[in-house]
Formats: structure tokens, sequence, C-alpha cells
């Protein structure tokens, strides 16, 4: 029963989510369509958390796509132990880098009380289940090596047997319970983005072009202002 609920039900919720809710929200309400960066009222802790957790998940997402798009070259590339051990290490390495930036990312705005009052309860959510994310990834990557060959020949069929809708849970079923949570918490954050700042994420960056500018205006504590 759980296996069908994470493999099966989650999947399937998180991309109906994602395919009618996202278009929803952009069409209804495009000035929610956004990060609402918090750049203004803080810099410095956001830095040494949003760089180390872009650079991590970027290359860690990498990772995952290659072998779902392309098993048999990864496959071939993988068969060379040097270049196994070496995207290993870079895999490991990028995780950690996601889990340091989401951590600093979570303390900023625990330790900011201005950061507090435009924190939303999704934001908290969210920000959990990336620690856990990369946390779970983490782990599977140090105590169960060299996943990124067995991920070939378990989780990529069961990708394509999902795209297919004939889900082929055997692929998965016999897995450790750190797999499943890491799994779940993956089809988690699918279902939650569209609902998220982080559906900025699925916005085509050049559209950004035939925006207006936006007018800021800074008003200091002697009441003149200036616009920017």
């Amino acid at each position: 029963m759980l296996d069908s609920f994470i493999f099966v039900v989650m999947p399937y919720a998180a991309l109906a989510l994602m395919i009618f809710v996202t278009p929803y929200r952009y069409f209804s309400n495009r000035l929610t369509w956004t990060a609402y960066s918090t750049q203004f009222l803080e810099r410095d802790k956001l830095f040494w958390g949003s760089v180390p957790w872009h650079f991590g998940i970027l290359l860690v997402l990498l990772g995952h796509f290659a072998g779902v798009v392309c098993p048999h070259g990864m496959a071939r590339l993988l068969a060379n132990q040097q270049m196994l051990v070496l995207l290993e290490s870079i895999g490991l390495a990028a995780g950690l880098l996601a889990l340091l930036g989401s951590v600093m990312l979570l303390l900023r705005r625990i330790n900011d009380g201005t950061l507090k009052r435009v924190t939303f309860c999704s934001d908290w959510v969210l920000l959990y289940l990336l620690i856990m994310q990369a946390a779970t990834g983490i782990y599977i990557a140090t105590f169960m090596r060299w996943g990124s060959v067995w991920y070939l020949h378990t989780a990529v069929p069961y990708f394509y047997s999902l795209l297919s809708f004939k889900p082929e849970l055997g692929y998965v079923a016999d897995f450790p319970l750190i797999f499943k949570l890491h799994s779940a918490g993956a089809f988690l954050i699918l279902a939650l983005l569209p609902f998220t700042k982080l559906v900025h994420l699925l916005f085509w960056p050049l559209a950004f072009l035939r925006d207006p500018p936006i007018l800021y205006r800074w008003r200091s504590q002697r009441g003149n202002s200036r616009d920017f």
C-alpha cells in the first residue's frame, strides 16, 4: 500500500497539479509568479545560502535528468571506473552544497525578524522539504555507493513506465526506506511547486525582457525619497 501511494499516486498527483495549477496561476495573477526577492531586506546571508544552493541543485538535477534522457550514453560513460568515481564525487559535493545552501537560507529567515514577517507558511514547508531532500540524497550517495549505476537500471525504467501510464513497482519496491523517503520528497516538492515561490523556476527567463521596469522608492528616516 505504501509503495503504491509513493510510486503511483504521488507522481501522478504531482504531475496533474503542475499541469493544471501552474498555467492557472500564471494567467490569473502574473504578479505572484515571482520569487519575491528579499535581497532588499538582507543580502549578506542570502549570498551564502542562494549561491551554494543554486549551484548544488543544478548539478544534482543535471545528473538525474542525464540518466533519464540518455541512459545508454550514461551507461557507457559510467562503465569507466575513473569516470564513475569522478561523477559520484561531483554528485556528492553538489548535494553537500545544496544542503549547506538550504540550511543557510532557513537560518537566514529564522534569525531575521524582518524576513519572518514576509515569510509565508509555504516558504517554511518548502525549505524543510529541500533540506530533507538534500540530506536523504547525501545519505544515499554516502552509504549506497555507485548509485548512478543502479539508478540507470531501476529508477530510470520506473520513470519510463510512469510515462507509459503502466507503472512498474517491481523496479523500486525492494529499495530501502531512505530511498522511498527521497522519492516521496521529490514528488511532494513537485506537487507544491505551483503553489510556492519556487514556481519561478518554470518561467522562461527571456520573457522578463518584455516586462516594464519596476519603480522602487526608497524612503529615508528624514522623510526624503529617491526613485530607482
